[in-house]
């Protein structure tokens, strides 16, 4: 009897291929996985998932139109598609609210600290820009180099799940 061979893809990967699409599902594979680990587990689960997000975020943004010109990001960089940090972005990137406020705290500490953030924010217009000095290689570098590691995310958790923050954050 012949043996069949396993096309199947490992777990890992399909994680990861499930939060790779602009759109992934609001209950991805990952999410599962997550809720089935232990505490700890679960929030390396999350800051991988935030992860995933950035990365894809950004090939989103670096995206170019026929013309050559970027066709997600307006020229003077304002940011054209939701963002996975968004009060109604999260939906469309499959995060949960309390997630995009993780991440939306994050993501604003980041650039309040940062010299060249790849994401700047800017309050007078309350909207998000790409950092224009960056080429899709430096994004790619920066997201490796700096990705979002647990002890940010477990800070950006305990911070977004206070009590202030239940009160003038809208919920899940």
């Amino acid at each position: 009897m012949k043996k069949q061979l396993n096309l199947s893809i490992p777990a890992e990967l399909a994680r990861s291929e499930a939060i790779q699409g602009a759109q992934p599902d609001r209950f991805a594979p990952l999410r599962a996985v997550a809720q089935k680990l232990s505490r700890r587990g679960v929030a390396a689960a999350k800051a991988e998932l935030a992860n995933q997000a950035l990365v894809t975020l950004a090939e989103l943004l670096y995206e170019l139109d026929e013309d050559g010109r970027p066709a997600n990001v307006d020229p003077d960089g304002r940011i054209l598609v939701p963002l996975p940090w968004g009060r109604l972005g999260h939906k469309v990137w499959g995060l949960r609210r309390t997630e995009a406020n993780a991440l939306r705290w994050l993501m604003l500490q980041r650039n309040a600290v940062q010299n060249e953030p790849l994401w700047v924010y800017d309050a007078a217009g309350r909207t998000w820009l790409l950092n224009l000095a960056y080429t899709r290689r430096g994004a790619m570098t920066y997201l490796r180099t700096l990705p979002v590691t647990l002890a940010e995310w477990r800070q950006a958790w305990d911070v977004t799940r206070s009590q202030w923050s239940r009160q003038h954050l809208s919920g899940e």
